[in-house]
């Protein structure tokens, strides 16, 4: 039953919602029509605009209000809805002369402070002059700041890369005095007169007092200001725009010069240096717009500078001074060549700093080629030596470059003369690191003259030498050189058929010389046989008066000397019809060892070679030793030093 009655009840209250809705009119009461002859005034300018003032600027703005119509003269009211510490002095009214459809307001602001932003928002008055349906604002909001320069205590370091590439001079550091100003979400440096010439020579470290290539040319009647903005609050990172601005300077028809930003294109503020990367700045004259190709560094610190400058990037572009000595001489391996050179190091202009990449640097200028030298690091009892130097040379139509050999150590020793020995073990390779060559190069370095006395030549030695004879193998006798019958002569004993053989001293020249002699004889079994030494040229003449210089080597040891005339011997048997012996480009190197004993030279048999065995030349000539060879390590194909 209960049930029952509340159905009932709700088909009455459905009943009666239903007869509400079908009596409902939907009724639009039209809009309010502008009124008649409503001027429509608005105004032109975006709805909020900023302004931005040197302290020099007058104290004023203009503001431009526009109507729909053009006829009739009109006077716009106008309100102030916000004046900020009511700094700004507006006029009443905006004033249209008939035929006319703009009108300008000049706001005054004579008491704004620097370093303020001032908030002005100003509104058309009246019906009759605003439409409400007009795509127009009638209201405008104005931002107006005076900027605040406020001066930066230490002078900016200015690298133009600009003006420079136009005019195919080389970049100069030019010490640059800033002003700062913060401006909301970004902070604007500005630097003026940065091309007024050069008065003086670069500091200690090679900055300017001024721009060093444009006198005459500068107008000194005013100042002129280069404005750079960081758009970043803080002013410590991110994009950087340059204003276009006119630099001072004129050059011969070219007319006044501007730079500034291209459209789009930003520097970058890192670390304290700001950098405007190739095409970033355009330079401007009567010739028109042409981008720059060379990058402009702005240096926020003078340690900035300087840090990014100690970075060595090219080994051969920094300032050495040379170590003096009266002996350097430089040996290659790898071209087979020897020549005089003197050892750099390099100055160390981070002193201070104990990971300076100058310290230890030492420096062989023009070493294989002008302009390019090769660069290491010698401290504490090590060398390193930088990875992917250009030496200034090709090889198969590649330029070389050179890094250090994982197989041949390089180091430094001190011979009892005296002698500094620098051996510099390079691997020679190309770009792509395809190796040609690892040759152990040595550099003889000695501060006083390195002198020898006959006394020098004295001793035991290990000589060695290449075989006179087709497959014949390379010398390596154990010998004494002891004195001779007088001052000026010297025996040598342990040469492999000859009981002992006469060599000449010249206290002069600190040579010793071998020549053409007849030897003791050779008893073989129950032979007994004659024995002659004769010399040989490096053109393989045999001779029987042409003697063997010898002379000590900077590392040493005993070698042929580069005049002399002959560089070799053969030892011949007439009776055994033959050549018993030879060798050619000898070395005597300086041993402990004892020689054998030469009382009596005997033999158990002989080897006996003929004329057609012997090798036509002796000439090695200078000449490279290179051959494509592996590849070098990829992980060690990045340039780097390890100290």
């Amino acid at each position: 039953m209960n049930n029952m009655k509340i159905y009932k009840l709700l088909v009455l209250l459905l009943a009666v919602l239903m007869t509400a809705c079908s009596d409902y009119v939907d009724v639009e009461d039209p809009s309010p029509a502008p009124a008649a002859g409503n001027l429509g005034v608005y105004f032109p300018t975006p709805a909020i605009s900023s302004f931005e003032l040197e302290p020099t600027d007058p104290t004023e703005i203009t503001l431009t209000v526009a109507r729909t119509t053009s006829s009739g003269a009109a006077d716009v009211a106008i309100i102030v809805e916000t004046n900020d510490d009511d700094v700004f002095n507006v006029p009443q009214t905006a004033s249209f002369a008939n035929g006319e459809t703009e009108a300008t307001i000049k706001v005054t602001f004579p008491t704004a402070a620097e370093g303020t932003t001032y908030t002005l928002k100003l509104a058309v008055a009246g019906d009759e002059n605003v439409n409400p349906y007009g795509v127009y604002l009638p209201y405008v909001t104005v931002d107006v700041t005076r900027i605040k320069w406020e001066a930066v205590e230490e002078p900016m370091v200015y690298v133009d890369g600009t003006f420079v590439d136009i005019w195919g001079t080389t970049p100069r550091p030019v010490y640059v005095h800033a002003e700062k100003a913060q401006l909301g979400e970004s902070v604007r440096y500005r630097f003026k007169n940065v091309y007024s010439p050069a008065t003086a020579d670069p500091d200690e470290d090679g900055i300017y007092n001024g721009f060093y290539n444009n006198n005459p040319g500068f107008d000194a009647s005013k100042d002129w200001y280069t404005i750079i903005e960081i758009h970043n609050a803080t002013g410590t990172s991110g994009q950087v725009s340059m204003l276009a601005h006119q630099i001072g300077v004129t050059w011969s028809s070219y007319g006044m010069i501007s730079i500034g930003s291209n459209d789009n294109a930003f520097g970058n503020l890192s670390n304290n240096v700001i950098t405007f990367p190739a095409n970033a700045l355009f330079f401007s004259d009567n010739d028109g717009n042409i981008n720059a190709a060379t990058p402009t560094y702005i240096y926020l610190t003078k340690e900035a500078f300087i840090a990014a400058n100690m970075k060595i990037d090219d080994f051969n572009d920094v300032e050495y001074e040379v170590v003096e000595g009266a002996v350097g001489v430089f040996e290659s391996a790898a071209y087979g060549d020897t020549w005089d050179k003197a050892l750099s190091k390099a100055i160390d202009i981070d002193e201070e700093n104990e990971e300076s990449e100058y310290k230890g640097l030492y420096y062989l200028s023009d070493l294989y080629a002008e302009g390019y030298g090769v660069a290491f690091y010698y401290a504490n009892d090590r060398v390193r030596i930088p990875e992917n130097q250009p030496i200034g040379t090709k090889v198969f139509g590649q330029d070389l470059f050179v890094s250090q050999s994982s197989d041949i150590s390089s180091s430094v020793e001190v011979t009892d003369k005296g002698v500094t020995i620098y051996t510099l073990g390079l691997i020679f390779h190309f770009e792509d690191g395809t190796i040609v060559g690892d040759f152990a190069e040595k550099f003889y370095y000695s501060e006083e003259a390195v002198e020898y006395t006959k006394a020098d030549f004295i001793g035991n030695f290990l000589m060695t030498g290449q075989s006179q004879f087709t497959g014949g193998a390379p010398a390596e006798m154990e010998v004494e050189i002891a004195e001779g019958a007088d001052n000026n002569s010297i025996v040598i004993t342990g040469i492999d058929y000859a009981e002992e053989v006469i060599a000449s001293f010249d206290p002069s020249t600190s040579t010793i010389s071998i020549k053409p002699q007849v030897l003791a004889d050779i008893v073989s079994g129950d032979e007994t046989l004659d024995a002659t030494l004769y010399t040989r040229t490096a053109a393989g003449a045999i001779g029987q008066t042409a003697a063997i210089d010898f002379s000590f080597h900077l590392g040493g040891d005993l070698v042929i000397t580069s005049t002399s005339e002959a560089n070799g011997y053969l030892i011949r048997s007439e009776a055994a019809g033959g050549w018993l012996d030879g060798y050619r480009n000898i070395v005597f190197s300086p041993t402990e060892a004892s020689a054998v004993d030469a009382d009596a030279q005997s033999v158990a048999s002989l080897s006996l070679r003929s004329a057609t065995n012997l090798i036509q030349s002796n000439d090695n000539g200078n000449e490279s030793n290179f051959r494509i060879q592996g590849k070098k390590s990829a992980e060690k194909f990045v340039r780097k030093v390890v100290r």
